[in-house]
């Protein structure tokens, strides 16, 4: 039986166990590393080193602003500068390569 005591034990509960989810790092949920065949890296036109983007199909990546478009530099990526290797949030979290490129570039502010 559900009385307001039990609901609220639950709450606390169910609160408690999210709170402690929400402290592991994203690195640490991050599934493998995005494959360039996949359909979705596909779409994306996502490559591990961004200077074999074919800045043809991808004119963002084309020009000196282009150049400097890394997955390193990109808003999307939950990592530093330096890792190899970061959760990417267009590839649900999965890994992607820092000196990769994908159509989803977004300069970090």
């Amino acid at each position: 039986m559900i009385n307001r005591r039990n609901f609220l034990k639950l709450g606390a509960k169910a609160g408690g166990g999210a709170l402690a989810l929400s402290a592991i790092p994203i690195q640490l949920l991050a599934g493998d590393e995005v494959a360039v065949d996949e359909p979705l890296a596909q779409a994306m036109g996502y490559v591990t080193d961004a200077a074999t983007v074919d800045t043809a199909k991808f004119p963002k990546r084309a020009g000196d602003a282009g150049a400097d478009q890394f997955c390193y530099n990109c808003a999307l990526y939950a990592g530093k500068a330096d890792d190899e290797t970061a959760p990417c949030s267009i590839f649900q979290n999965r890994l992607v390569e820092g000196k990769g490129w994908c159509n989803a570039w977004v300069a970090k502010s």
